[in-house]
Formats: structure tokens, sequence, C-alpha cells
């Protein structure tokens, strides 16, 4: 199934817009003189996926390659008959409704969702980190699936997602769409990270605790 979304969002890219490159997460079409880079997980959620467990998403964005970020996101949810999507300037929405990450300016008895386990040498300890995240009151889970938990940050259910993976496909919808719900997104190191290609991670929050957050991770780190 992954192959066979992947492969059809190729094929409609390059029938739509012939000059577009495409980074997917089982196959990739790029092209030397592109401006523009789709960039899809054809199922973010394999596992639940397979487990028959309605967790499971779509997640596409075209990023401008100028700068690797993303101008447009969509993650859709397709048991659930949820799709959320943004518009650089226009925007966050579920199912057409606007949608806006949560004012909660104190970690406890809020929710942060987490996944991936990559070092990526910076010696962060992401058990510590839960662990120290769960000490402020804030309550972490773990779907599999870093873009379901992830969008639940625009959607002013979470108010952060800490994701320790590398690539892109996992993480540029959800970039998109929490900055234009009024959140923020970085890599796990504070800074600014490209969507197509592999970078340090990924966090996202409603802003107001990003700071927090950022700093909870780099005191976890592993001397």
């Amino acid at each position: 199934a992954d192959t066979e979304i992947n492969n059809l969002v190729i094929e409609k890219v390059n029938a739509n817009y012939p000059d577009h490159s495409i980074y997917g997460e089982e196959a990739s079409d790029h092209k030397k003189s592109s401006r523009y880079t789709w960039v899809c997980d054809p199922i973010d959620g394999t596992m639940p996926f397979s487990l028959g467990l309605p967790i499971f998403t779509f997640s596409l964005a075209l990023v401008d390659q100028a700068d690797g970020q993303p101008i447009l996101g969509i993650v859709n949810v397709p048991v659930m008959e949820n799709r959320y999507w943004a518009a650089k300037g226009r925007g966050a929405f579920r199912n057409g409704a606007a949608i806006r990450v949560s004012k909660d300016a104190n970690l406890k008895n809020t929710y942060i969702s987490t996944d991936g386990s990559q070092d990526f040498g910076l010696g962060i300890d992401s058990f510590e980190t839960m662990r120290t995240l769960q000490a402020r009151g804030a309550r972490t889970l773990k779907f599999l699936s870093v873009v379901y938990g992830g969008v639940q940050v625009a959607n002013g259910k979470f108010v952060g997602t800490l994701f320790y993976g590398s690539h892109g496909h996992d993480v540029a919808a959800l970039k998109i769409i929490t900055e234009e719900a009024g959140g923020r997104a970085t890599d796990l190191a504070g800074g600014e990270r490209r969507y197509d290609e592999k970078g340090i991670g990924f966090v996202a929050s409603n802003g107001v605790l990003h700071e927090e957050i950022l700093g909870l991770i780099a005191k976890t780190q592993k001397n």
C-alpha cells in the first residue's frame, strides 16, 4: 500500500506539474531544474495501518527548493474522515473549519506526542526528556505516527510534538500546518531546517511553550 500510494503521487504530479520533483518515503523523482518539490509520506503510521488501527495518515507538502520551506501542506486521516491543510498566508483548516493552536502557557495537564528514537550525535536522551516533561505535569503519548500526533498541535489538542527522526517527508506538512495555525516549528536544537532533505528531528508547539520544551530537551542531553 505504501509503494502503490507513493507511485500514484509520482504519477499525478508528473501529469499535472511535469517540471516539479517528488521526494517520497518509498520512491522519488528528482528533476535538476525543478523549483518545487512535492514531499510525500504515503502512509505515516505503517504499523498502526498494518494492525487495522485508524491513526495512520497520508501526508503531502509542496516545498520551495529556494529555501527548503513548505508553502502548502495536507494531512489526510482517511478512516476518521479528517483532512487538515494549510497554505502560506492562508491559515490552517480541518474539514473546512479554521483551526488554531492552544493558548496553554504551562505544561501541567497538557498533552505532547513523541515519536522516533534517532540520536543525531547530539546526545539527546529521548526517554529522559519524556520523563522530564511528565515531571512538569505534561502527559506524553506515542502513536507510531508522527503526523497523526503532530497535527493535533495545530488542531489545538496538544501543546507540542517531538520527533526524533531525520526525514523531511515525516514532518514537512506539519511545519506549515502548525505555523499557519499560530504555532512554531523547528528542529530539535531549536534551529531552522529544510524539509526537502534530512535534518535534525522536529519540534512543533503552540509557540508559547516552545522555548521551554527546547530547554528541557537541551537539559536532558547525555554528557
